[in-house]
């Protein structure tokens, strides 16, 4: 079957493996793949970065194109698209992941009745296996949804939540923290209860001995019932529990510390990891911390989101469970400059007792625009993170490398820290990686300074001009390319009158 014939039975009937050959760009002619151009898998110990990680949540997902209802921000929100889709993005993202370096998936709302259930998981789960990619589900402890994030199921927080009021986490006034949050960060309480989820957040208290027990069963059961690779667990971040039993037990967490608690983290790990062992004792068990290794040398405050490590954590630390992983967050530590925090060798993170993960919202509206070429940030990311005793590494991977801007994320994702570029250099993945897929090495580097003009706009109708000259002169892929980059930048230009 010739390549222009198979694309077009491909788009008729969606299978889902030819989607994934077209979104990677195999089958253009005299184009070679770009599994071809990254790294390969390499062996332990030639270079720093060991494991690479994507995090998504599964409602902005969007790897299967043209379909209706991906979110390009947010979570917890509802899911849009069809159980089909959910099926055929995660089927293409997780065979792209098998070809291209990259170790592990997590997706937060991996369970829905929507689409799909246990049994679309275990559909995912057995591409993960052939495609030598771990399946990581996203669990909150304490909020999230727990292990089944939404549906009729026993395994649902919410559900049980709902059955059990009493259990629910509360304010400093004593009122049940449920509640939504918009795109500014700003929470509104929710008065409704017993309705179809998800709605919002709905708090677990860690401190009772049944939430404890749910989340342990629940992990029990997840595993009992679905082959993954692992899961990245987290305690909660978007409020913790001011009842006096929380109050008595932490030491560090006075009212006004609204998020997230490390105490928590400290006494709810170890429970999962004992629940998660005793089923699948060689899963990867991901603990979020929220925060920097860099330690806040001020005044003790409320820790927010990203920010650098208390002193009083390393003992909260200490009681993480052994040999899983400590996922950190390196956003703010990322940009140059006299008002941003410093990463300095303070920064360092040990692997005595674990493996440490950093991770950052590189490209996603979260920190930034969604599917914008990030390799500054993404090189500084890996460096600083190598230099600093990590050796794993994670990114938002919700776009489609269709999107070419994200493609070369995920590309350099791959590259960076690897055994052709142990040191992260943007020139030498432009040369043997983006050169070939952009027009050649002049190219590769005009593509990358064009792309920073969104920090400049005013000079993006020239690029434009710019861009559709050198178009007749490309291949037709390179073009794509150039063509993708050009859409993206005048999307941000006031369009001239008719």
């Amino acid at each position: 079957m010739d390549n222009a014939r198979n694309r077009r039975e491909v788009l008729q009937l969606g299978i889902v493996g030819g989607l994934g050959a077209l979104i990677e760009g195999v089958g253009f002619a005299g184009e070679p793949s770009a599994a071809e151009l990254s790294s390969t898998k390499v062996a332990t110990g030639e270079a720093p970065i060991r494991t690479r990680v994507f995090w998504t949540w599964d409602h902005s997902t969007e790897w299967a194109l043209n379909r209706l209802g991906a979110h390009t921000h947010g979570s917890c929100n509802e899911y849009g698209r069809t159980r089909g889709t959910f099926i055929e993005d995660y089927t293409t993202l997780l065979r792209w992941c098998g070809r291209h370096n990259i170790d592990a998936v997590v997706v937060w709302g991996l369970l829905r009745d929507c689409h799909g259930g246990l049994e679309s998981a275990k559909r995912l789960c057995d591409v993960a296996a052939k495609e030598n990619v771990r399946l990581l589900c996203g669990v909150g402890l304490n909020a999230y949804g727990g292990v089944y994030y939404e549906g009729d199921s026993p395994h649902n927080l919410e559900r049980h939540l709902q059955a059990h009021p009493e259990l629910l986490s509360v304010d400093a006034d004593g009122k049940p923290l449920c509640f939504q949050v918009d795109a500014d960060g700003r929470k509104t309480n929710i008065t409704t209860v017993g309705m179809p989820g998800p709605r919002g957040f709905y708090q677990a208290c860690p401190s009772r001995r049944e939430n404890q027990d749910f989340a342990m069963e629940s992990l029990a059961w997840l595993f009992k019932n679905l082959p993954l690779g692992g899961v990245q667990i987290e305690s909660g971040d978007t409020g913790i529990c001011q009842c006096k039993r929380c109050r008595d037990r932490r030491k560090h967490s006075p009212a006004d510390f609204s998020w997230f608690s490390w105490e928590d983290m400290g006494l709810m790990y170890p429970l999962a990891a004992e629940a998660i062992r005793s089923v699948a004792p060689d899963a990867w068990i991901v603990c979020e911390t929220y925060s920097h290794p860099q330690p806040y040398t001020g005044p003790d405050k409320a820790p927010q989101f990203g920010d650098a490590k208390p002193v009083w954590a390393d003992a909260e630390l200490a009681k993480f469970p052994r040999g899983a992983f400590v996922q950190w967050v390196c956003d703010r530590f990322l940009d140059d400059g006299p008002t941003g925090p410093t990463w300095t060798a303070e920064g360092r993170v040990s692997d005595a007792e674990h493996r440490n993960i950093m991770r950052a919202h590189c490209s996603t509206y979260w920190w930034g625009i969604r599917g914008e070429l990030a390799l500054q940030r993404i090189a500084r990311m890996v460096q600083k993170s190598a230099a600093s005793g990590f050796d794993a590494v994670s990114l938002f991977g919700e776009v489609s490398p269709f999107c070419t801007g994200a493609e070369l994320n995920y590309l350099a994702m791959a590259d960076f820290g690897g055994a052709g570029n142990p040191k992260a250099d943007i020139d030498s993945f432009l040369r043997r990686v983006a050169a070939p897929l952009l027009g050649g090495l002049d190219n590769a580097h005009d593509f990358v300074r064009l792309a920073r003009l969104l920090d400049d706009r005013k000079q993006i109708p020239a690029a434009l001009t710019d861009i559709y000259g050198r178009l007749p002169k490309l291949p037709p892929s390179a073009a794509r390319r150039w063509c993708w980059l050009a859409n993206h930048l005048a999307s941000f230009v006031e369009p001239s009158p008719a």
